[in-house]
């Protein structure tokens, strides 16, 4: 039977008297890669901050790696931080710190290992990002938008989580880049086994790398399945979603000849 990473049971969320979600119910499995999309202002970053602990619930529960962070103590705040990387969509990293150093960052402030232990495990997970080794003394803003990602990617990575969170990552990227990255994420997943959580408006990314995509609307999961099924969906608000050009574009391109019963 598939092991849940991520239970999610009637969330509700908002800000101020602005209710963003309310009843909102999804599962992520260990070991796939699913990713988050919707109409504008469905509520995808505010999913992902509430997962984070980065914004306070209203009521419902969110149990990640058989926590329920939603009535976390700080000590196991920390426990489950450890266990996640997050890969914003800015890359967010510190613009006084090296790529090197930010790698680092994270195994310093969390754990007692030696210093050139934390350096040896730093430069594995660069290469592991595909990120450049002559470029590791380099400071963020000397960086391409594709090298940012991967250094960004590499951070992500550096203590070994179970679940990685990817926000918007190839945005602001070429097409030749995103597509390397997006091997790169589906590369990653397999070798390191990770859970992976998208939020993205990424056409191809959904077709290339996702398991399963849940679509946001109506302040709830109005469904969560593969993207051949997806685009068949016949509720309203998911139909007008993928009818427009370049959504059919794409599904001329991915989608099996005779659709998702060709499968």
């Amino acid at each position: 039977m598939t092991q849940a990473a991520i239970e999610i049971k009637q969330l509700v969320t908002g800000y101020d008297d602005e209710l963003i979600h309310d009843g909102l119910d999804m599962t992520i499995y260990k070991g796939e890669v699913i990713a988050i999309v919707g109409g504008s202002g469905c509520g995808k970053t505010t999913l992902l901050r509430a997962i984070l602990r980065l914004l306070p619930v209203q009521s419902g529960s969110i149990n990640v790696l058989g926590e329920d962070i939603t009535h976390a103590t700080l000590e196991n705040d920390v426990t489950v931080l450890k266990r996640w990387g997050v890969l914003f969509q800015t890359g967010a990293m510190f613009s006084a710190y090296t790529v090197l150093q930010n790698v680092c960052f994270p195994l310093l402030e969390l754990t007692h290992l030696p210093p050139k232990l934390i350096e040896e495990i730093a430069m594995v997970k660069i290469s592991m990002a595909q990120f450049p080794l002559e470029a590791i003394h380099k400071f963020p803003s000397e960086l391409s938008g594709g090298m940012l990602k991967r250094a960004a990617l590499a951070r992500a990575i550096v203590m070994d989580p179970d679940i990685l969170f990817l926000d918007e990552p190839t945005a602001g990227l070429d097409p030749s880049s995103a597509s390397r990255l997006d091997d790169l994420v589906k590369s990653l997943q397999e070798s390191l086994n990770l859970t992976i959580v998208i939020v993205t408006h990424d056409l191809d990314t959904l077709w290339r790398v996702t398991d399963r995509v849940a679509f946001l609307g109506e302040k709830k999961a109005l469904a969560v399945e593969s993207m051949q099924a997806l685009v068949n969906n016949t509720h309203p608000e998911i139909v007008n979603y993928f009818n427009n050009p370049r959504a059919k574009a794409n599904q001329a391109v991915f989608m099996p000849k005779g659709g998702a019963d060709g499968v």
